[in-house]
Protein backbone atom coordinates (compact mmCIF):
# COMPACT_ATOMS: atom_id res chain seq x y z
CA UNK A 1 0.00 0.00 0.00
CA UNK A 2 1.53 3.30 -0.60
CA UNK A 3 0.87 6.46 1.20
CA UNK A 4 -1.35 8.22 -1.20
CA UNK A 5 -4.16 5.01 -1.54
CA UNK A 6 -6.90 4.49 1.15
CA UNK A 7 -8.26 1.20 2.06
CA UNK A 8 -11.88 0.38 0.52
CA UNK A 9 -15.16 -1.87 2.47
CA UNK A 10 -16.20 -3.80 -0.37
CA UNK A 11 -19.32 -5.92 0.78
CA UNK A 12 -20.93 -8.35 -1.17
CA UNK A 13 -24.63 -9.75 -1.32
CA UNK A 14 -24.34 -13.46 -0.66
CA UNK A 15 -27.26 -15.64 -1.35
CA UNK A 16 -28.64 -16.18 2.34
CA UNK A 17 -28.83 -12.36 3.15
CA UNK A 18 -31.18 -12.39 0.01
CA UNK A 19 -32.89 -15.25 0.94
CA UNK A 20 -33.10 -13.14 4.99
CA UNK A 21 -33.37 -10.04 3.59
CA UNK A 22 -36.70 -11.70 0.71
CA UNK A 23 -37.72 -13.22 3.90
CA UNK A 24 -38.33 -9.86 5.93
CA UNK A 25 -39.70 -8.03 3.22
CA UNK A 26 -42.08 -10.39 3.00
CA UNK A 27 -43.23 -10.35 6.34
CA UNK A 28 -43.33 -6.47 6.61
CA UNK A 29 -45.59 -6.64 3.03
CA UNK A 30 -47.87 -9.19 4.73
CA UNK A 31 -48.39 -7.08 8.41
CA UNK A 32 -48.88 -4.08 6.24
CA UNK A 33 -51.46 -5.66 4.33
CA UNK A 34 -53.25 -7.28 7.35
CA UNK A 35 -53.42 -3.51 9.15
CA UNK A 36 -55.86 -2.91 5.81
CA UNK A 37 -57.88 -5.43 6.48
CA UNK A 38 -60.79 -6.01 9.06
CA UNK A 39 -61.85 -9.22 8.81
CA UNK A 40 -61.98 -11.17 12.35
CA UNK A 41 -59.76 -14.01 10.29
CA UNK A 42 -56.66 -11.62 12.00
CA UNK A 43 -58.60 -11.37 15.24
CA UNK A 44 -58.61 -15.23 15.46
CA UNK A 45 -55.04 -15.81 14.67
CA UNK A 46 -53.59 -12.74 17.12
CA UNK A 47 -56.27 -12.71 19.79
CA UNK A 48 -56.60 -9.45 19.51
CA UNK A 49 -60.22 -8.02 18.95
CA UNK A 50 -60.15 -6.13 15.63
CA UNK A 51 -60.85 -2.13 16.08
CA UNK A 52 -62.78 -0.17 13.53
CA UNK A 53 -63.20 3.32 13.60
CA UNK A 54 -66.65 4.70 13.20
CA UNK A 55 -66.87 8.02 11.04
CA UNK A 56 -66.19 11.17 12.76
CA UNK A 57 -70.04 12.06 12.72
CA UNK A 58 -70.51 9.60 15.48
CA UNK A 59 -69.88 10.91 18.96
CA UNK A 60 -71.69 8.49 20.80
CA UNK A 61 -72.76 5.07 20.73
CA UNK A 62 -76.36 6.57 21.73
CA UNK A 63 -76.75 7.60 18.06
CA UNK A 64 -76.40 3.87 16.64
CA UNK A 65 -79.13 2.85 15.36
CA UNK A 66 -77.85 -0.84 13.93
CA UNK A 67 -75.02 -3.11 13.08
CA UNK A 68 -75.56 -5.69 10.77
CA UNK A 69 -73.11 -8.61 9.02
CA UNK A 70 -73.50 -10.13 6.19
CA UNK A 71 -71.28 -12.58 3.97
CA UNK A 72 -71.03 -12.09 0.23
CA UNK A 73 -70.56 -14.75 -2.47
CA UNK A 74 -67.13 -14.83 -2.18
CA UNK A 75 -66.80 -15.34 1.63
CA UNK A 76 -65.92 -11.46 2.45
CA UNK A 77 -67.97 -10.19 5.46
CA UNK A 78 -69.96 -6.89 4.95
CA UNK A 79 -70.51 -4.84 8.28
CA UNK A 80 -73.04 -2.31 8.06
CA UNK A 81 -73.25 0.61 10.44
CA UNK A 82 -76.64 2.80 10.64
CA UNK A 83 -76.50 5.88 12.66
CA UNK A 84 -77.69 9.24 13.27
CA UNK A 85 -75.38 11.91 11.83
CA UNK A 86 -75.02 15.94 13.44
CA UNK A 87 -76.51 17.01 10.45
CA UNK A 88 -80.22 14.83 11.88
CA UNK A 89 -79.98 12.73 8.56
CA UNK A 90 -79.73 8.79 9.16
CA UNK A 91 -76.70 7.29 7.38
CA UNK A 92 -75.68 3.57 7.03
CA UNK A 93 -72.56 3.21 6.32
CA UNK A 94 -70.62 -0.13 4.59
CA UNK A 95 -67.17 -2.04 6.00
CA UNK A 96 -65.61 -4.48 4.27
CA UNK A 97 -62.92 -6.89 5.07
CA UNK A 98 -60.10 -4.77 3.04
CA UNK A 99 -61.01 -1.65 4.02
CA UNK A 100 -61.33 -0.30 0.20
CA UNK A 101 -64.44 0.36 -2.46
CA UNK A 102 -66.55 0.99 1.15
CA UNK A 103 -70.02 2.88 0.48
CA UNK A 104 -72.45 5.19 2.61
CA UNK A 105 -76.27 5.83 2.37
CA UNK A 106 -77.75 8.85 3.86
CA UNK A 107 -81.49 8.49 4.16
CA UNK A 108 -83.82 11.41 3.70
CA UNK A 109 -87.17 12.15 4.84
CA UNK A 110 -89.45 13.88 2.16
CA UNK A 111 -91.26 16.53 4.35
Amino acid sequence: MTENSQPTLVITLKAWHGFVLGVVLTLVLLVGLSACYQGRKISRITGRPVSITLPADVTSYSQVVSISFHKTPDGETIKDVTYMGRDEKLHSHEYNDWGIFQGEIIWELNK
